[in-house]
């Protein structure tokens, strides 16, 4: 497992602390000395997935907490743009499509810098 495979799954589990726990203090010293503010980001952005499902329950915004996972996955896979594709296709409504279609936009840009 990765560095940041690891701070990832901490940070996951920071997420589902109650809030008298303060998470997001946590997640902040868990990150204070890193120099990787890419990788930092990612982790960053794992933990608002994990954050959100814990508050909202996995079912609400599923698809788009799919991509964000997906488009902030490092290395990104080969294949990346056919699995948002996969999840695009599963959008239930046009404004739910047109969320996820920003993800295709991002992916581009991340897959091209």
């Amino acid at each position: 497992m990765t560095k940041e495979q690891e701070l990832i799954k901490l940070a996951e589990k920071l997420a589902l602390l109650p809030d008298f726990e303060n998470p997001f203090q946590k997640l902040s010293e868990l990150l204070e000395n890193e120099t990787d503010h890419d990788m930092t980001g990612r982790v960053v952005a794992f933990f608002n997935i994990a954050m959100e499902e814990n508050l909202f329950g996995k079912e609400k915004n599923k698809l788009i907490n799919q991509a964000s996972r997906l488009i902030n996955t490092y290395p990104l896979p080969d294949d990346a743009e056919d699995q948002l594709q996969q999840i695009i296709d599963q959008a239930a409504d046009k404004t739910e499509r047109h969320m996820l279609a920003r993800f295709a936009e991002a992916l581009f840009i991340i897959r091209n810098e």
